[in-house]
């Protein structure tokens, strides 16, 4: 099989997986993101193993599940008592304390290391429920159906994605990044904003929800969408690896297909929260 059919069918395989998932039900969507969150930190870790730094790739995980589930139940309104958040911290504590048992020479960058992926990957995972779940979210840019709200998310960071790559392969000529992510050029990343926000306007038109909403959240998936790819790109680039992993045929790891949601689904709530 080619690597072209390859990546196609896990391509569509992917997408019809996520769209299925997010207009189910609010538990479909929390398990789907659940285990693309604990994969995602599993290949985290695996990749800063590569500089010798953090041992957690099996408690780190764990800690993921823990955190993630606390974090989506209570966004999504079946934890009402935000005490049960505090139930995070022993296991925030525990992470410090098993560098004790530990004999490498660097404990805090390990710890640092650990607690990073918690904000880096398991945050934004659990955000997306906040996104598709919250009554108040979705009523502000006028959707009827709120699972809708994370399919234009996701459509729109598709399309931005895939925009970019065709943009920058036809006249791409000028580097963004190079030294991070040779590939990337700044006419690809334009045409990736350029067709997100087509893409937003015709969601926002054929759901008939605020289109001036709509086109500033493409500026922000598509901006901090890329952001968020060259910031992965770089991590791997440190551990010396192509993919985060091997999970998706053709299309490497988990952590490679959601990177564009890292930083774009935190910001996009900070500003639908605010307007």
């Amino acid at each position: 099989m080619s690597n072209l059919v390859q990546r196609s069918i896990t391509g569509v395989l992917f997408v019809a997986t996520i769209i299925l998932c997010i207009s189910w039900n609010e538990y479909s969507t929390g398990v789907l993101f659940l285990i693309a969150s604990t994969l995602a930190t599993y290949e985290f870790y695996q990749i800063l193993n590569k500089r010798k730094l953090s041992q957690n790739t099996k408690y780190g995980p764990f800690v993921n599940v823990i955190i993630y589930t606390l974090l989506s139940l209570y966004f999504i309104g079946i934890i009402k008592d935000d005490r049960y958040l505090f139930l995070i911290v022993p296991f925030m504590i525990i992470l410090v304390l098993q560098e004790l048992f530990y004999k490498g020479s660097i404990p805090y960058q390990n710890i640092s290391s650990t607690l990073f992926a918690l904000l880096y990957i398991t945050l934004p995972f659990a955000i997306l429920n906040y996104l598709s779940f919250n009554e108040e979210i979705y009523e502000k840019i006028s959707l009827s159906e709120n699972w809708s709200l994370l399919a234009g998310f996701f459509i729109i960071l598709w399309t931005s994605d895939s925009m970019a790559y065709v943009t920058g392969r036809l006249i791409g000529k000028h580097k963004l990044f190079p030294r991070v992510s040779p590939g990337k050029t700044w006419e690809g990343f334009i045409g990736g904003i350029t067709f997100s926000i087509l893409a937003a306007y015709l969601f926002s038109y054929f759901t008939e929800s605020s289109a001036q909403h709509w086109i500033i959240m493409a500026l922000i998936i598509s901006i901090f969408g890329m952001l968020g790819d060259l910031s992965e790109s770089l991590l791997k680039r440190s551990g010396e690896v192509k993919d985060s992993g091997n999970i998706l045929p053709g299309h490497g790891g988990i952590l490679d297909r959601f990177d564009g949601i890292l930083l774009s689904a935190p910001l996009v709530l900070c500003y639908l929260l605010f307007i």
